[in-house]
């Protein structure tokens, strides 16, 4: 690996690891969780009390679900310490961020091809 890919790989990592804020990405993650598994609406009778009682007992369900969510990871964090879940979140973004500036570092820099050195005999 030439030594600027790797100087700005490692750029990237340290930077997206220090910068990123794990606790927004955890609440996007918890809701998204929560939508696929809490079911929606559906179809059901026109009556407004029914319809009421329904959206309370959908907004119970979720709230219950993400409470659920929240507890497994405080779990987590109790039995695995060293692998907090929010440290996880840091990782997995810097590795990203990292890839993707050395996948575009290589597509914007112009290839210096060693056929073209072959073929000129040298």
């Amino acid at each position: 690996m030439p030594f600027d890919r790797w100087v700005v790989g490692q750029l990237a990592f340290v930077y997206t690891f220090h910068k990123i804020e794990p606790a927004k990405i955890v609440d996007k993650i918890v809701d998204s969780l929560v939508e696929v598994m809490v079911p929606g609406r559906g179809t059901g009778s026109s009556n407004w009390f029914m319809k009421g009682l329904r959206s309370l007992e959908q907004s119970a369900e979720r709230t219950s679900r993400e409470m659920d969510l929240r507890n497994e990871l405080r779990k987590w964090d109790e039995d695995y310490p060293l692998v907090h879940h929010e440290l996880i979140v840091r990782y997995v973004c810097a590795f990203a961020a990292s890839t993707l500036a050395v996948t575009v570092l290589d597509i914007l820099r112009p290839r210096s091809s060693s056929s073209s050195r072959a073929s000129s005999g040298r």
